[in-house]
């Protein structure tokens, strides 16, 4: 099995991303390893569900690549919530150390892997002019 990888971007009305806190000092957009059967954005649901408690309604792919963790190639995918449901919170205290929104890259300490595309992320203009609709009561 291909390993893949999901990352779903989820922004505020003030334009600025929601980052947690998933490893040591290290920061990642929500998101997770796809399971078998699943294709990414079911990943890309399913991961934010369990990790910060969103329910993820529409999502659209931003960018999808190949990258190397430990000389292991993973296609990652990287999505925009476009709508999502619930208030964040960190469901999975044994994984996720925190949570926080940014407006800039340099923020926090993200993962060297992924470092480049995340900088490229904040300053795509696709993503820039968009936010996330939080929908109540869904």
């Amino acid at each position: 099995m291909q390993n893949i990888f999901t990352r779903v971007l989820i922004k505020d009305k003030d334009h600025h991303i929601l980052v947690v806190q998933d490893r040591g000092d290290l920061w990642n957009f929500p998101g997770g390893k796809q399971e078998i059967g699943e294709s990414p954005s079911e990943c890309a649901k399913r991961e934010v569900k369990e990790e910060i408690g969103l329910t993820v309604h529409a999502l659209t792919e931003v960018h999808q690549g190949n990258f190397y963790f430990s000389d292991i190639q993973w296609t990652g995918y990287f999505y925009f919530a476009d709508s999502v449901s619930g208030v964040p919170c960190m469901n999975e205290l044994n994984k996720i150390k925190g949570i926080r929104f940014v407006n800039a890259a340099e923020k926090v300490n993200f993962p060297d892997e992924l470092s480049v595309i995340y900088e490229e992320l904040f300053k795509d203009d696709l993503i820039l002019g968009k936010n996330t609709n939080f929908v109540e009561g869904t």
